[in-house]
């Protein structure tokens, strides 16, 4: 694979917030509810703790940036729309719910509802490299994988049922060096880490989901996983999987 992958990086709530957090969570939406007693999570799936209130219209705001690009952003945005019972206000409101960034490295999103715990005016999602100059393929790519997040969606590689036999010593040296240039936390936590299967929503693994990073043959133990798909290769739209589980997670009929 000659491409360079530029990844995105899950934010996490700081371990000290994180009850704060679920009491956010669950005002937002009592389905969020985590049964007393029951452990903590170890952070096409969902973080079912994490789910805006089905019907919800989000507020979305941009801190900086072109306008061309913003308009790009929003477009391609709405595209989850299309199959969620949940909205997109794109303006100008300083306490949106979503806060968007070019300023900041990187490609990234608060988690759901996660989002409510960032105070204005920090962005709640940054989009590190796009540039009037970017193509349309990259632009669908990082705007719809990073609002899958803002409506609660994981990296599919991290869904429960994933069985990707990771050559894990490849994917160290590959993400710690340069354009990511991560730290080894860095990589079990965005990478090797699944979510636990209590507290997520999740399908048998898509590979064309749009959370899912591409994987390069030189990135598995057992290079012919995967056979008869472009594992190493980005996708640029919402798979079929993506269209029919979102509208599970965010209803019509509600």
């Amino acid at each position: 694979m000659s491409d360079v992958i530029r990844a995105c990086v899950d934010r996490v709530i700081p371990t000290a917030r994180r009850m704060e957090a679920q009491a956010l969570a669950e005002a937002e939406n009592p389905d969020n509810l985590i049964p007393p007693g029951e452990p903590a999570p170890l952070s096409g799936a969902v973080d079912t703790r994490k789910l805006w209130k089905v019907g919800r219209v989000l507020n979305v705001a941009f801190v900086d940036g072109i306008p061309a690009v913003q308009q790009k952003v929003a477009d391609i945005a709405l595209t989850w729309t299309e199959f969620a019972n949940i909205g997109l206000d794109f303006g100008d409101n300083p306490n949106a719910e979503i806060r968007i960034s070019f300023a900041q490295p990187g490609s990234w999103s608060y988690i759901g509802v996660d989002a409510l715990l960032i105070e204005p005016p920090n962005p709640t999602m940054n989009f590190g490299w796009l540039t009037p100059a970017t193509n349309d393929e990259e632009y669908q790519r990082v705007v719809l994988h990073e609002f899958g997040h803002a409506l609660g969606m994981i990296h599919e590689h991290q869904n429960p049922a994933n069985e990707i036999p990771w050559n894990r010593e490849a994917v160290l040296d590959y993400y710690m060096g340069p354009p990511n240039n991560w730290a080894k936390h860095q990589v079990e936590s965005n990478i090797f880490q699944a979510y636990a299967r209590q507290h997520t929503k999740y399908t048998d693994f898509d590979l064309l989901s749009i959370m899912r990073y591409p994987i390069p043959r030189e990135h598995l133990a057992d290079p012919a996983w995967g056979a008869g798909h472009d594992v190493e290769w980005q996708n640029y739209q919402l798979s079929e999987v993506d269209k029919q589980f979102i509208a599970e997670c965010y209803p019509f009929d509600e």
